[in-house]
């Protein structure tokens, strides 16, 4: 993957797991949105993935509201400059601009209204590896409206959103990391896709840890927010044999609210994982 989103050294996994309880953080530090749209080492096998995915189900990936099409094609040429890719699409269809971009752009992208007064609403997108959330039922709402299923995301972060991304200025542009847990390595855990549970019977060696980073930056002719979204997965005991990873991980599983433990899937396989990770 791309410099920006891989994590090459000890203190990047330890900024993700501090030696903390578990809270729901911003994390917010400066990106650098070229770094994070340019090709990959893996870009070849991301691309026709996601090519697959749109082609077999639109449906499921692709999102566009009446009335986006200026901020799509914002969003698609600017993506296309950060990734040296060229746009060949000559169409008024919004929804093919966000096709054509969704096969040639790496990272996931959705797009929020600049609209303060509506709380930036989506209105736009293609994310064709999901964790556990549909674009199209999240389109046109508001982003506290967008969050409001994880358990107090809102109460304890609502404002801080709010107020970062009213600020935000053009060609700014700020990244962040996003964590959960799962039983398998897939990419795409689209809602309409039966996913192995993580069970009692978890181990650190038939768990992974789904690792989005995130980035989002205002554009600057239309002001919509573009908020990129790249997906890796990691084997958790090789993330345990990092040093003093395994007991961070550890505390933020046991410390984890038992209704966020049940939305992220976590509330049958955490005792589990707590017991293996303290042997590492």
């Amino acid at each position: 993957m791309a410099a920006c989103v891989i994590f090459h050294c000890m203190s990047d996994w330890h900024r993700l797991f501090p030696d903390e309880d578990f809270r729901f953080r911003m994390g917010l530090r400066p990106g650098d949105a070229t770094a994070f749209f340019a090709p990959s080492a893996g870009g070849d096998s991301l691309l026709k993935h996601r090519s697959a995915a749109l082609a077999a189900h639109p449906h499921r990936h692709v999102a566009a509201l009446d009335g986006a099409l200026p901020m799509i094609e914002e969003a698609a040429d600017q993506m296309a400059e950060w990734s040296g890719t060229t746009r060949t699409c000559a169409t008024s269809d919004p929804l093919a601009v966000c096709i054509e971009a969704g096969r040639t752009i790496e990272p996931d992208w959705v797009l929020l209204s600049p609209d303060v007064s509506m709380n930036h609403p989506v209105v736009a997108g293609v994310v064709c590896f999901p964790s556990s959330w549909s674009l199209p039922e999240k389109t046109g709402l508001p982003i506290g409206d967008v969050h409001q299923p994880a358990p107090t995301v809102n109460a304890s972060l609502g404002r801080s959103i709010d107020s970062f991304l009213n600020r935000l200025n053009p060609g700014e542009s700020w990244q962040r990391e996003n964590w959960g847990l799962s039983a398998d390595d897939a990419l795409d855990h689209h809602p309409d896709i039966t996913v192995l549970p993580l069970t009692e019977r978890a181990t650190p060696a038939t768990t992974w840890l789904r690792l989005e980073s995130q980035l989002l930056t205002r554009l600057p002719k239309t002001l919509a927010i573009l908020f990129g979204i790249r997906v890796t997965t990691h084997r958790l005991d090789t993330l345990a044999a990092i040093p003093g990873l395994a007991s961070r991980i550890a505390r933020a599983l046991r410390t984890m609210p038992a209704d966020i433990a049940s939305y992220k899937g976590l509330e049958r396989c955490r005792n589990a994982l707590v017991e293996a990770l303290a042997q590492h």
